[in-house]
């Protein structure tokens, strides 16, 4: 037996759901070499430098010892699979679904004043996405006893470290970084996070296919962004059905960049605000009035569910409604209220028509126009701007996610091959494409886009694009459910 065995690549799916041909050339081998030697060595709790790759030169019968060991051990299980887990994420990634969350919290508070909105962070990492979450709402003006945040990841390093609230410079990315000096303090070891910002945040550590819910627990806003594309078909269709099962009436799912394709398999529907990257439910269909044609559909069934996935991690007592300890909003800059209160019509009318006298619309214009839903304005606009400037890998791209959120695949795939053809290392552009090859049944073509995606993301380090550095960008490592 060696450490590319296939039963090791069966187990890591059947404990987290992960697709291991997802984490690059041989990194499951690698991690289970590193572990065996770590094992063989007689310090479980220890493991090895950074960059120090073990080489498969263990003695004879090592890597079976090992997985006498893996399918016996519990901690080993979860030893493996924190090898396995790179927790590379920032605070406010995509800062779009953040401005949504806010509007849409608020708008939803306006409704049911009497509402604790309940949120899920899955999988949380080392907790920059639920404290984003948090800061997003205080600054909105939602008070802290007005929500609950559950935050859930398989790997209890990044919990620890969530729970810590301490954060180097790699968690601050983008600009502007204002956020940090309301709600952070500088101390020797980084950005200690305020209690604030902590206190409606519950970290939990658990598999994604085995949260310790209530039965009738639901979320009026769920995240689970750039995890979905790391497992294998049949995965993402049981996480997106156990995801919308856990969806309040009404609530909104935000998901990454590259699983926009996914989410539309299922009933759910674009939130119409498309850079945000945000699926709703989609209403129900009546049926027609007796002699109007019928438009025939898409078959969105999913295949039969598989058996449920064994906990990956003991069972966790279940998470019950958490309210943090009611406190005043403290006066502050909220750079989230203003987008938060303006409801959705006046948004529409502030962004600039494409169709005004201004001769050529800016990039930004056609981008600020698909933030707001007006996806025929926004099209226009970019069409215009490659025009008048030449063709643009970041235009292309845009015509892509208009496409993309319309359900026009082809058009989308024809758009973000044209951004590639000018930018072969454009991230977003290949995350997009490998989602439509991988919903269209070209896996190994999905693969190949995915690991092209994360060798550039791994060069470009920070956003580059030139009309998008004032915002946070770029890609997770390899975050578990």
């Amino acid at each position: 037996m060696n450490a590319d065995d296939p039963r090791f690549e069966a187990w890591l799916t059947r404990e987290t759901g992960m697709d291991a041909t997802t984490l690059g050339h041989r990194a499951l081998a690698r991690a289970v070499l590193e572990r065996a030697r770590i094992m063989q060595a007689g310090a479980p709790d220890v493991t090895l430098p950074a960059g120090g790759m073990p080489a498969d030169d263990l003695g004879d019968g090592a890597i079976d010892a090992y997985w006498q060991r893996l399918i016996a051990s519990l901690d080993e299980r979860q030893a493996l699979i924190e090898t396995l887990v790179v927790p590379e994420t920032w605070f406010f990634r995509d800062r779009e679904a953040f401005v949504a969350l806010a509007r849409l919290a608020d708008a939803r508070l306006v409704r049911e004043p009497a509402r604790t909105l309940r949120v899920l962070s899955a999988p949380c990492s080392t907790g920059e996405e639920p404290y984003s979450i948090s800061m997003a709402l205080i600054d909105a003006g939602i008070g802290a006893s007005r929500f609950a945040i559950d935050a859930v990841d398989i790997s209890a390093r990044a919990i620890d470290r969530a729970r810590d609230g301490v954060y180097g410079r790699n968690a601050f990315r983008g600009h502007p970084l204002d956020f940090r000096e309301r709600h952070f303090s500088e101390t020797d070891g980084g950005w200690q996070l305020h209690a604030r910002v902590r206190e409606p945040v519950r970290f939990v550590q658990a598999n994604l296919f085995d949260l310790p819910l209530d039965a009738d627990t639901r979320y009026d806003f769920i995240f689970c962004r750039n995890v979905l594309i790391y497992f294998n078909r049949d995965t993402q269709d049981q996480s997106i059905r156990l995801l919308d099962r856990q969806l309040a009436d009404g609530g909104t799912i935000f998901v990454g960049p590259a699983e926009t394709g996914l989410m539309m398999r299922h009933a759910l529907a674009p939130a119409r605000i498309p850079l945000a990257f945000a699926f709703h439910r989609a209403p129900p269909v009546t049926a027609p009035a007796a002699g109007v044609p019928v438009r025939a559909q898409h078959d969105w069934a999913s295949p039969a569910s598989p058996p449920l996935l064994r906990p990956a991690v003991p069972q966790q007592p279940a998470l019950r409604a958490y309210r943090a300890p009611a406190r005043d909003v403290e006066a502050v800059p909220r750079p989230f209220a203003a987008s938060a209160k303006r409801p959705a019509t006046q948004l529409a009318n502030a962004a600039p028509d494409a169709t005004s006298a201004e001769p050529v619309p800016t990039l930004a214009d056609a981008r600020r126009l698909a933030d707001t839903g007006r996806l025929d304005d926004a099209e226009r606009a970019a069409h215009a701007y490659t025009l008048a400037h030449g063709p643009d890998a970041d235009a292309f791209h845009l015509l892509g996610l208009i496409a993309d959120a319309r359900g026009r695949d082809a058009d989308a795939q024809d758009f973000y091959r044209k951004t590639l053809y000018l930018d072969p290392a454009h991230y977003e552009a290949l995350t997009h494409l490998a989602a439509l090859r991988d919903a269209a049944g070209d896996g190994a073509g999905a693969r190949q886009l995915m690991l092209r995606a994360r060798r550039a993301s791994a060069l470009r380090g920070t956003p580059t694009a030139p009309d998008r550095t004032d915002e946070p960008g770029g890609t997770h490592g390899s975050r578990r459910a």
